[in-house]
């Protein structure tokens, strides 16, 4: 899907990138930036800086950076194309009917056709469950687990019949085609000899969080395995970015995400009240998926299942929902195995007094290992207080560090002074190997080729001192930051330098300063991004004698290997000995502004 560079560009100026990220967090001004708490990772001291003259962000302690248009599509799990129509929405700019290549409209088409089929299908399910006498054994199943009539209607549980053709027949008969439903995961088999993937399963509809029906999970009615089915990955479905029950826990009023294991927990919750359950889809947790959450709430709260699976999901599931800047609490369903059980027996209001009673992420941890150590013995009650020097040595906020070290040390009975000993001393030894995988890092930095260094020193240069090119231009153009090419190099269009210097040199050739928000433009990928907004990162002299010595420099840098990949690959004399020349003549340069 294309629009016009003019057009993206009005809609960048348009949507001051401030005044977007203000609507997400928090920012102070300070000097000629803002800042805030990253929304991308926890941090309790802000490193999240925006930069309001270039209409770029950029994280100092997590790398995330681009402009608007990559904050909205991070924020919001939104394509390219999808921010640009939010943000022109947001501008009051009408946008012209998006022009597709033949390519992009076939493949728009088929995801359309893709979700149709799959809405399809839950109507398909639906009608076995409720409409049909081969439905009943499921819908019995329903009603002993008292799922009310109003609750499957809303959340559109089904039934997948025995016969393993009744929802290809249905599908077909529609018209849609085999490549089509094999593609939405709805048929499995090869073309020519396809069967239903579901049969005789209690179907469970899984939506997006804009409420469309993408997958089915599907649980075996009597014997079989897998107890649960899902779909496969497909174009119009990502496990790892979905939740089950979001569509509907984003509503809630309720000021956090609760984070349960199964379908039926997100159903019973529900039910009973809980309207902002939600659960992973036969996966562990994913970032992606707490990123999903922190799209609605800063607050998580987990309530997996009591056993050791639960226990140690829950364990797997908190550092990447702190990493993402949630809240984390965790519930431990007394007496049952998990909630839908304990609702069943107790209520919702005994529920509710649970939730009340959630511990912090420390307090679970120095439980779980005070059941796995043992409190009997001095060295259970040691190895207890060593792994929870080893958390508490995790927490980066001093004072929050304090207050648990404190906490910890009156439950263990031991001296506050010596755990804090011990936690400062993993600190520094954590520290030291940190900074020995960041000198592993610049050591590997310094192996770069010296090519691309001066290639994205000359385009910082430009980027940041636009005032440079008129001394430049007779030596410097887009053709030297090309790469050299054979069968082992990339093809030049991955070649992000280039396409860089594609985009800033006619800019400059026409007196425009190119603008950092309109570079990072130039790219999809956030990996690409980032690596563009590093280049303004670079430090370039503000003192005329050392910029221009700075300059002089990259540029004999640059075009000399310029030259040498000229030399190498012509054939033709004539341009060899102009090489040659050119490559006299730069031992003498010194570039004046």
């Amino acid at each position: 899907m294309y629009y016009p560079d003019e057009l993206i560009r009005e809609i960048r100026e348009a949507n001051d990138i401030v005044g977007v990220i203000s609507q997400y967090m928090s920012l102070t001004k300070r000097g000629n930036g803002f800042f805030g708490l990253c929304p991308f990772h926890g941090e309790k001291t802000p490193s999240f800086s925006v930069n309001e003259k270039e209409q770029y962000y950029h994280c100092f302690g997590c790398g995330a950076g681009g402009n608007v248009f990559t904050f909205v599509m991070q924020m919001e799990n939104m394509t390219f194309v999808e921010a640009v129509q939010h943000l022109a929405e947001r501008a009051h700019i009408a946008l012209p009917e998006a022009e597709l290549s033949p390519k992009e409209k076939q493949r728009a088409l088929r995801r359309e056709r893709m979700l149709q089929a799959t809405k399809e299908a839950a109507r398909f399910y639906y009608y076995q469950l409720t409409r049909t006498p081969q439905g009943q054994g499921a819908l019995q199943y329903l009603q002993k687990r008292q799922v009310t009539e109003a609750y499957r209607r809303k959340f559109g549980l089904g039934y997948a019949p025995v016969s393993k053709g009744g929802l290809a027949s249905y599908l077909l008969g529609k018209g849609y085609t085999e490549d089509e439903l094999l593609g939405a995961g709805l048929l499995s088999g090869k073309q020519g000899r396809i069967y239903d993937r579901f049969f005789n399963r209690l179907m469970f509809p899984i939506f997006d969080s804009a409420g469309r029906p993408i997958a089915f999970g599907g649980r075996v009615m009597g014997e079989g395995e897998p107890k649960y089915l899902n779909s496969p990955e497909s174009e119009i479905f990502n496990k790892r970015r979905n939740l089950y029950g979001m569509s509907w826990a984003k509503k809630s009023r309720r000021d956090s995400i609760m984070m349960v294991e199964g379908y039926m927990d997100v159903l019973s919750l529900h039910q009973a009240g809980f309207d902002n359950a939600v659960a992973s889809l036969g996966t562990a947790l994913t970032k992606e998926q707490a990123m999903l959450i922190k799209r609605y709430s800063d607050q998580v709260t987990l309530c997996y299942d009591s056993d050791g699976a639960g226990t140690n999901a829950a364990r797997r599931a908190i550092p990447i929902l702190e990493e993402a800047g949630l809240k984390v609490k965790v519930i431990r369903v007394p007496g049952s195995k998990d909630p839908d059980e304990f609702i069943k027996v107790s209520g919702a209001q005994a529920f509710e007094e649970v939730i009340q009673s959630a511990m912090d992420p420390v307090a679970f941890e120095m439980m779980i290992l005070m059941q796995q150590h043992g409190t009997d013995t001095v060295e259970g009650q040691a190895s207890t207080v060593h792994d929870m020097a080893r958390r508490l040595a995790q927490i980066a906020n001093d004072l929050d560090r304090e207050l648990h070290i404190r906490d910890v040390a009156a439950k263990m009975r031991v001296s506050e002074a010596s755990l804090k000993e011990e936690v400062e001393s993993l600190r520094r030894t954590e520290g030291l190997l940190e900074y020995s995988r960041s000198r592993g890092r610049r050591e590997k930095g310094k192996e770069e080729a010296a090519d691309d260094n001066a290639k994205k020193l000359m385009l910082a240069i430009l980027i940041q001192k636009p005032q440079v090119y008129p001394a430049v231009r007779r030596w410097i153009s887009v053709q030297d930051f090309e790469e050299e090419q054979d069968e082992t190099t990339q093809a030049a269009e991955n070649n992000w330098c280039q396409t860089v210097a594609n985009y800033i040199f006619p800019a400059l050739q026409a007196g425009t300063a190119p603008q950092m928000a309109d570079v990072i433009s130039c790219f999809d990928l956030p990996e690409r991004q980032e690596q563009v907004l590093a280049l303004a990162q670079l430090e370039i002299p503000e003192e005329k004698q050392a910029l221009e010595k700075l300059v002089t420099e990259t540029v004999k840098s640059l075009k000399m290997q310029s030259l040498e990949r000229s030399i190498r690959s012509s054939t033709d004399m004539e341009t060899l000995q102009e090489a040659i020349e050119q490559k006299k003549a730069l031992q003498h340069l010194t570039l004046t502004l």
